[in-house]
This record gives C-alpha cells, structure tokens and sequence, in this order.
C-alpha cells in the first residue's frame, strides 16, 4: 500500500500563522505591562523614604530605623525595589525585628502614607526571673518567656524561679504558656498568705514538684499539676491548723502539700 502527503490546506496554514502572531502580540503585551509595573514602581513618590518607630522603652530608636531600612534596601531578584510602598516586606520586617531583639513581645508594621512606614513596638515587661544559678538569671515575662539578661540585683526585686526550659518560637521559655501564667499567680496568691515573708525562689524539679522557698528558708512543697485553688486552700488549712500555728513559719524546714489531705512537715 502506497502513502502520499498532502499538502497543508491553506486554511489551516492560515490559521496556524494567525495564533502565532495572536500568541506573540500576547507575549509583546506581557512584556509592556510588565515593564510599566516596574516602571511605575520606581515613581518617587511611591518611594518609603521615611521610617517612624513607636514604643521604644529601652531600645534604641535609632537601631530600629537602621534594621528597617536594611531591610528596605535593594531589589527582588534585581527587578523591584523593596522600599515601593505596595511591596516593602512588611510580615518579614516584624519577624526580623522580633528576632534581633527579644526584648519585643509584639511588632506591628504599616504604611501611613505612600511614603512612611510606621513601625509600633510593645516591649516585654519583666515577670519574674529564670536562674541557672545567681547570679546567672534572665528576665521572664508573663508567658514564662525568656528573654534578657537580668543584673545582680534583680534577685532583690524579683522571684527567681529554677527548672529546665523549652526552645519556643524564638526564644527559650520556662514551662508552657499556660503553665507559667498559673504558677505565678498561685505564688503570689501563697506569698500573700504569709505577708511578713517573702518569696525568694521557686523551684520546679525534673519531677514536677515544686518548692516555693520563702525568705526565712521556710520551704512549701507542692505538685506543678494540682490545681491552683487546691493548693491554695490546702496552704490557708495548714496556716490553722493546730500543730503549724503553735510555731513560727520560720521553725520549719518544709511544709509539703503534695499528698492530697495528708499534711507533711518538718521542723529545723
């Protein structure tokens, strides 16, 4: 059997040349448009050129603007500048900054206008402190987050509290977001039960047993995993009962919490 090839009709000859130069127009249009946009995006008055920082307590505005504006400096792959109003990279700048300074617990970045970014800053305020040892301690805030190094006479000021820690987000934290939170509560709750002592340090073991040890070395012991009211109630109990208040808080070594309606204690 014999095969011969046609010749392409003219109508489909035609029509192929017609999506070719149909397809190019398209690609030409691309091309314009897209060199218009960067076109556009280089227009000065879409420019940042003014950067303003709110809410610095103890950092200094000045390193702030200087992180922002490095971080505005430059192009997206060579082509689009990263300080064009529509396209400065706000979510990255507040990463950033929370990054490079822990003392941040929030950063909000927005345009005011076509050519200001403002930046607003809410610094964490300290908490407590986590010790590896005094007078090796750090800052908390109210999430148990770790962030400075605390000065020698913190430890004056403050509840120095002592256990291992997790990495979070960021940085590193003591216990969990809501761990945290209920156990310092419940601390000032126990400490405002005996108002002429004060707590110097809670510890919380690889066990979860943790030791509120006040300052004339009267230690209260109970489970990081009780509820809070409980504890509570079981202290204030203690504080009435007949064997703790025929001495002074201060003629015992430990008063332990940790087994339910048992009360256990030890004296100096």
């Amino acid at each position: 059997m014999a095969r011969v090839e046609l010749p392409e009709s003219r109508l489909k000859l035609r029509k192929r040349r017609m999506y070719r130069r149909v397809a190019l127009l398209c690609v030409v249009v691309l091309v314009l448009l897209g060199a218009a946009l960067v076109g556009v995006s280089y227009i000065p008055a879409l420019r940042v050129d003014t950067v303003v920082v709110h809410g610095v307590q103890t950092l200094a505005t000045s390193s702030v603007e200087y992180e922002v504006q490095q971080a505005l400096s430059g192009n997206y792959a060579f082509i689009l500048p990263r300080d064009n109003i529509f396209l400065y990279p706000r979510q990255y700048l507040a990463t950033k900054l929370v990054r490079n300074y822990p003392v941040l617990g929030s950063v909000d970045v927005h345009a005011a206008d076509f050519h200001t970014v403002v930046v607003n800053l809410v610094e964490r305020q300290p908490r407590a402190l986590w010790c590896l040892d005094e007078p090796h301690c750090f800052f908390m805030d109210e999430s148990g987050m770790i962030y400075a190094p605390a000065p020698t006479f913190s430890t004056a000021v403050y509840v120095s509290y002592f256990g291992t820690t997790t990495h979070g987000e960021y940085f590193w934290r003591f216990l969990t977001p809501e761990q945290f939170p209920t156990l310092s509560a419940l601390v000032d709750a126990l400490a405002q039960k005996v108002p002429t002592e004060k707590v110097l340090q809670v510890v919380v073991d690889a066990n979860s047993d943790v030791s509120v040890v006040f300052a004339e070395s009267f230690t209260l012991k109970f489970g990081l995993h009780d509820q809070g009211g409980d504890v509570f109630e079981r202290f204030s109990l203690a504080l009435t009962s007949a064997v703790i208040s025929a001495h002074k808080l201060s003629d015992f070594d430990y008063i332990d919490l940790r087994f339910g309606d048992k009360l256990y204690y030890k004296l100096k």
